[in-house]
């Protein structure tokens, strides 16, 4: 089984990408393949609206830091997209990533029943943390999650609320929970 992992947050330590490494961490004890891209560490640029992935081409016509992720994301079983709320939504890294997604959306996708270039039985996870209460920014994750869906994934979420920018006992819960969902997402 392959796993790819999408780190959205400029902190490679920080909260988010310790509740993706948690779920990696046993999906990897479980046999899975694991393969790690920080966003932040990547040289790419965000879509450029040119369309040529709908016009002439069934991919990005960028080539580019993002070019190896997107084309794993066609190979892989489950794929964590993990990234923190920044200033009520998700962070520009992962921002500019989900927009050169756009790619793997089929020209006719609004009349389309197929309207995606991924195989359908996918899995996705969405991790999310923001420092503010679990009341505030529902929206983020719920709009993420519906892009996941579009594309076909079996979607999955674990949203880690009040957790501000040092990690202490609260991060605890979400480590594990991280740990139980790569338990049953695995399978051998």
């Amino acid at each position: 089984m392959k796993l790819v992992s999408i780190l959205g947050s400029p902190r490679k330590k920080g909260v988010t990408s310790q509740i993706a490494r948690a779920f990696s961490t046993k999906a990897e004890e479980q046999g899975a393949q694991i393969i790690e891209y920080h966003l932040n560490t990547l040289d790419f640029k965000g879509c450029q609206g040119c369309n040529a992935c709908k016009s002439k081409l069934d991919h990005c016509a960028l080539k580019d830091g993002l070019t190896p992720v997107l084309e794993d994301l066609k190979t892989a079983d489950i794929t964590l997209f993990a990234t923190p709320v920044y200033y009520w939504d998700v962070t520009g890294q992962f921002k500019c990533f989900m927009d050169r997604t756009w790619s793997l959306v089929k020209p006719d996708y609004q009349t389309n029943p197929d309207p995606v270039r991924l195989d359908r039985g996918k899995k996705a996870v969405l991790i999310t943390s923001q420092g503010d209460v679990a009341d505030k920014h529902r929206d983020v994750t719920q709009k993420y999650t519906g892009f996941l869906q579009m594309y076909g994934y079996d979607t999955h979420t674990i949203r880690a609320c009040e957790m501000g920018m040092d990690t202490d006992e609260r991060i605890g819960p979400f480590l594990d929970l991280a740990r139980e969902k790569a338990r049953e997402l695995i399978v051998q």
